[in-house]
């Protein structure tokens, strides 16, 4: 073919027809441009298309993801609120305030007045959205704000997270285990499920922990908390269900 138009080119010279040289070269040249300009476009429909496909890709992974985190929360919080109820159950106990006693509950609720749910997010999809910078392809100010603001922890709170896990629950614990058998526990961690039968091998000293008020004031300290983790796992459920409204309109 380039052989074909040069030959053209040779024979116009050749002939000394400048004119029609000079309006074949500006046709070349137009074609040459046009031909540059389509090559162009059609790069740019398949990295517009690769972006949509990797934009989609990322946004169903969102979905799992938060759909993943909901599931979670709702269960941890729930977990938290039975813990809740097991603790104040305890608390009226100690206190005298209960007008009928259930062994087997209380039993139970050495274990779980002491429990403290850690929130943990799937965050996989987000953290390849920033180390690849592929956020850039959602060209989205407010989804940018609502992902962060999902997925970009409140380092104090999560510091005294871990300062109640690693203090309150770990004392809590140590002080109680005083006053009953290690298979309390040992049973508990087994089975993964409440105590249900033979309540008395576990040698609990109910006096002796009435009278610890360091207990008292643990099992007091750790309801109180609970009352910032349930708001944190609420929190959280409305906002990712919030994220996840959001990417449903947009997609």
């Amino acid at each position: 073919m380039i052989k074909f138009f040069r030959k053209i080119r040779q024979n116009l010279l050749s002939e000394g027809r400048t004119s029609k040289y000079l309006k074949y070269a500006i046709g070349e040249i137009v074609l040459v441009v046009i031909g540059i300009l389509i090559a162009i476009q059609i790069d740019n429909w398949n990295e517009e298309r690769k972006n949509t496909e990797i934009k989609e890709s990322l946004v169903e992974n969102l979905i799992a993801d938060l759909n993943e985190d909901i599931q979670n929360l709702e269960a941890l919080n729930t977990i938290n609120t039975n813990a809740e109820n097991e603790g104040v159950y305890l608390a009226s106990y100690l206190e005298n305030a209960l007008v009928e006693i259930d062994s087997l509950r209380l039993i139970n609720s050495i274990v779980f007045s002491g429990y403290v749910p850690n929130k943990s997010l799937i965050s996989s999809t987000y953290n390849d959205l920033i180390n690849s910078n592929n956020l850039q392809l959602f060209h989205d100010v407010k989804l940018k704000r609502l992902l962060d603001d999902y997925y970009v922890q409140n380092s104090w709170f999560e510091l005294l997270n871990s300062r109640i896990l690693k203090t309150a629950w770990y004392d809590y614990r140590d002080e109680m285990s005083k006053f009953h058998s290690p298979r309390l526990y040992e049973d508990f961690y087994e089975f993964q499920k409440p105590i249900e039968s033979n309540a008395t091998q576990y040698l609990v000293k109910w006096n002796q922990i009435k009278n610890n008020e360091f207990i008292k004031t643990q099992v007091g300290m750790i309801g109180a908390y609970r009352i910032l983790i349930r708001q944190d796992f609420e929190k959280y459920i409305l906002k990712a269900k919030t994220i996840l409204n959001y990417l449903e309109e947009t997609k």
